[in-house]
């Protein structure tokens, strides 16, 4: 067994266990990159895609992206070649922030903000797309946090989001997706199914559209 497939497996522990997630990363910042590469995680290239798919096709191209979770910063590094676009980011770990600053694709990134908690950083906007990769995974949140991810979207935003296959499946993420809850703030517009996410497994991705007018 690889030892970036330990690293990653040992990071699916953490449930209900902020702070230490947050301690695993701090020591797993400066080897992420290789060990995600080493398993052929090809999710955030698949959301930066997305996110350039979406904005082209429903939203201005000076539209605002909010990278929940964006961990070193792959999804804004790829979304930096695909157009102008204006990106902030948080993480829960303040040294995978650091790393996301440095690929200079982000306004502003922020550490140690917990998505599992409701609410809306003060620090941070409303924006046109959010957009959340591998953060939907084994040990990390649990499908609630779906709720905070609509807070960062304005009215009539898009928000889409990865779900690990193992993740979605213990964790019922489907049916929290499809819910009244979530449907009377932002209904599920479509999903895709199986797509590629990692060597070991594939992933859903999910856009939902928050009720309200577009900006």
């Amino acid at each position: 067994m690889s030892r970036s497939f330990t690293n990653i497996k040992q990071s699916h522990v953490f449930f209900d266990d902020s702070p230490g997630l947050k301690n695993y990363y701090e020591d797993w910042a400066s080897r992420y990159d290789v060990d995600l590469a080493d398993q052929k995680w090809v999710a955030p290239r698949i959301a930066a895609n997305l996110v350039h798919l979406l904005a082209s096709a429903y939203v201005t191209p000076d539209t605002t992206v909010f990278d929940a979770g964006c961990g070193t910063g792959l999804v804004g590094s790829v979304l930096r070649t695909l157009g102008n676009y204006v990106i902030d980011g948080v993480d829960l770990s303040e040294n995978m922030a650091v790393e996301a600053l440095k690929t200079q694709a982000y306004r502003k990134v922020y550490g140690g903000v917990d998505l599992s908690v409701p609410r809306r950083d003060e620090r941070l906007d409303q924006y046109g797309i959010v957009v959340s990769s591998g953060v939907f995974t084994l040990g990390h949140v649990r499908p609630p946090a779906l709720l905070t991810l609509i807070e960062y979207a304005l009215p009539g935003g898009l928000i889409a989001v990865s779900t690990r296959g193992s993740y979605a499946a213990e964790t019922g993420f489907e049916d929290f997706a499809r819910s009244e809850k979530v449907a009377a703030l932002a209904p599920l517009e479509f999903k895709l199914k199986d797509a590629h996410y990692i060597a070991e497994e594939g992933a859903d991705y999910w856009v939902f559209r928050k009720i309200g007018p577009a900006q």
